[in-house]
């Protein structure tokens, strides 16, 4: 019976992501809607990945951030005739190692690991302090990840794990307040500026069960995302319906110039 009770799971998202992406796009006026972001684990791949066999896979390598920027629209670098909405990538489709080790594919190549690329390439005084940075990247344990279904949030073929909305810093500003608005607080950012879309928006945000920020990367921008004001938030995929309804009650809430002196 595990079979069925998961096809009803997978196939039957419990939440209305077109309307969702909808109210997102026309409250922020985004150019492009988020992308939805679901993880098949290695345990057990094969029950869930049929359910996605049908769906469009790469005709070639790409980056993980060509693949969500293919999905939003802005581009086509899965070698297929047609832009898809739904991408499924498994290891052998990516062409950077360091954005599949993150998200739990396999091991970082040694010389990544230890720190001795990125000292070669004079990004640190040293190799110890390059070996430390990159330990302290988000990253999934190796070989956990299976597969991951990349897609355009409005054609949601499942509940997302993380949700990834990219825009101007005004834009991803207006996410804050909602995001902490029932609860009170603050945010803590986990941020570098180094693998930006996978690390800091796709792998924080599940770790710490948290939205995280993300001013992107060299590679993101080198190989997809050309917009240079353009930065990112990723959300956990179980908050982003409350994200929402936050965001859009917050247009009936008085502007400070709208109050008396005594209280601007």
């Amino acid at each position: 019976m595990a079979g069925p009770l998961l096809k009803e799971q997978l196939i039957k998202p419990k939440h209305d992501w077109k309307k969702l992406t909808d109210q997102i796009v026309e409250k922020l006026e985004l150019k492009y809607e988020p992308v939805g972001i679901y993880l098949i684990p290695a345990e057990h791949a094969e029950r869930y990945e049929k359910f996605f066999e049908n769906f469009a896979k790469p005709n070639g390598r790409l980056t993980y951030c060509q693949a969500v920027d293919t999905v939003r629209g802005a581009a086509n670098y899965s070698k297929l005739p047609e832009r898809p909405d739904v991408l499924v990538l498994k290891a052998k489709d990516f062409l950077c190692s360091a954005g599949a080790a993150n998200l739990g594919f396999y091991n970082l190549p040694e010389p990544i690991k230890n720190g001795e690329r990125d000292f070669l390439l004079r990004r640190f005084p040293s190799i110890e302090t390059s070996k430390v940075t990159r330990e302290m990247i988000p990253h999934f344990e190796a070989g956990s990840t299976s597969s991951m279904v990349v897609f355009k949030l409005s054609k949601a073929p499942v509940d997302p794990h993380v949700v990834l909305v990219f825009g101007n810093p005004a834009q991803i500003l207006s996410l804050e307040g909602p995001y902490v608005m029932k609860t009170g607080g603050r945010l803590e950012i986990d941020v570098l500026g180094t693998c930006g879309v996978c690390a800091e928006m796709t792998v924080s945000p599940l770790l710490n069960r948290k939205m995280n920020l993300s001013t992107l990367c060299g590679g993101a921008r080198s190989h997809a995302f050309k917009d240079p004001t353009e930065m990112g938030a990723g959300i956990p995929g179980i908050e982003f319906p409350e994200l929402v309804e936050n965001l859009l009650a917050r247009q009936n809430i008085p502007k400070r110039q709208d109050l008396t002196k005594e209280l601007q």
